[in-house]
């Protein structure tokens, strides 16, 4: 698709050069990429044939020796592609990836926030001695905007809850979503917490691992398909969302596709909630 008539621009970042358990991050966007053919072209919620908006696919970002320079290089390849009726979408690689493009997007958008779902904070200042760490990625968001919204998270340490209380406090938890009611609740909350405009960045591992366990760090107890997309539909319908990446999805090597082709689904709902 010619990238100066399409609406969407998928970014490929297969970087995982802080990961500090399970690795295969840096598959994560070829797979997603080579399932997404499988993926119907018309989405069943809204019935809107998204791919007609246009999307256009760039070659990856090469992964860099140093987290500095890879931060750079992310940041120097999404710059461009925040422009008014352009909505990038980045795919990852590890959570690392996501500062650089918030970066980008604030100087485009000013007042921006940002909408994460996770099953980790990645609040500490820095992590296995680094500021530019994968567990650091959402310390660093908050460096560039205050309104940082985060839901589904249910793993922090007592180093993030020290320094960071009132953004761990203000979580919006699973539990929260179980019901009807709560579920409602939760999505008023978030819609208040945020400004006009919304960059989201999704980390694979906010869904229970029974629905993506090819990730580099699983959590029990996650968000089921049904949660996520009723929150991503609401804040769509209600938001100027701007962008969004998809990160930490680590495939298996055994023919096992669940992960990849939910993240592959993810990728086509915020397509069809942002057309």
């Amino acid at each position: 698709m010619n990238p100066e008539t399409a609406r969407f621009h998928v970014l490929p970042v297969p970087y995982e050069g802080t990961v500090c358990f399970m690795h295969g991050a840096a598959r994560g966007p070829d797979a997603i990429l080579e399932v997404s053919d499988q993926i119907e072209r018309i989405d069943e919620t809204l019935q809107n044939e998204y791919v007609n908006a246009g999307i256009a696919t760039y070659d990856p970002v090469p992964a860099a020796d140093s987290p500095v320079e890879e931060m750079r290089r992310i940041y120097d390849a999404v710059r461009p592609l925040f422009r008014p009726g352009r909505f990038p979408i980045v795919l990852g690689g590890e959570h690392s990836i996501t500062p650089p493009i918030v970066r980008a997007a604030a100087e485009v958008y000013p007042n921006l926030s940002v909408l994460q779902f996770d099953a980790h904070s990645d609040l500490r200042d820095e992590f296995t001695g680094g500021k530019y760490s994968h567990a650091s990625a959402m310390r660093r968001v908050l460096e560039i905007t205050p309104f940082l919204t985060q839901v589904g998270i249910r793993s922090y340490s007592a180093v993030e809850l020290r320094e960071c209380p009132s953004q761990i406090n203000k979580r919006i938890t699973v539990p929260m979503l179980e019901t009807e009611e709560g579920l409602r609740k939760a999505v008023q909350k978030i819609l208040d917490s945020l400004t006009d405009t919304v960059y989201i960045t999704f980390d694979i591992d906010a869904f229970d691992p029974a629905y993506a366990p090819a990730t580099g760090t699983p959590e029990p107890g996650g968000m089921t398909w049904r949660q996520a997309t009723a929150i991503l539909y609401e804040v769509s319908l209600a938001k100027k969302v701007i962008g969004a990446d998809v990160v930490e999805v680590a495939p298996y090597q055994n023919g096992n596709i669940t992960t990849e082709y939910l993240a592959a689904r993810l990728v086509a709902k915020i397509m069809a909630f942002n057309c």
